[in-house]
């Protein structure tokens, strides 16, 4: 069941991934790096919040950190870490699930952190998941 849903959120993500070709304006769900290196989807599951991950040049990363924050510029906390092996293929999905998500009524802010193995940091722009407002109190 586990290895179905892997392929159904893969399969989706890579086409999301593919119709993306730079910063969207809008970071709510879905960010793709300008260099296309990088490509981040979250959504909401059953079991917390699902993060897919694209790379299309993993080789080059030692790690990944994924954050998260309730403030889209400050207070980001590490929620995942990702180290690549020495044999890590070039394109790689990787779908993580953040199991102890932040308040689902508020905005969540999730971002992607790479080092290369030759030391460079880099930090990607967040990505949105819109909070669960409720929709009586806005009538």
């Amino acid at each position: 069941m586990n290895k179905n849903l892997f392929l159904k959120i893969s399969i989706v993500f890579l086409l999301v991934a593919s119709a993306h070709f730079s910063f969207s304006q809008n970071n709510d769900y879905f960010l793709k790096s300008s260099d296309n290196e990088v490509a981040i989807e979250v959504s909401r599951g059953a079991e917390g919040i699902e993060i897919a991950l694209l790379f299309t040049r993993a080789s080059q990363f030692e790690f990944v950190t994924i954050e998260k924050s309730a403030d889209a510029q400050n207070n980001f906390s590490q929620c995942k870490y990702i180290k690549f092996n020495e044999s890590a293929n070039d394109s790689v999905v990787i779908v993580k699930r953040d199991v102890y998500p932040l308040n689902a009524s508020d905005d969540v802010y999730y971002r992607v952190k790479t080092i290369t193995k030759e030391g460079v940091s880099r930090v990607y722009p967040a990505v949105r998941l819109p909070g669960l407002h409720d929709t009586k109190k806005l009538k």
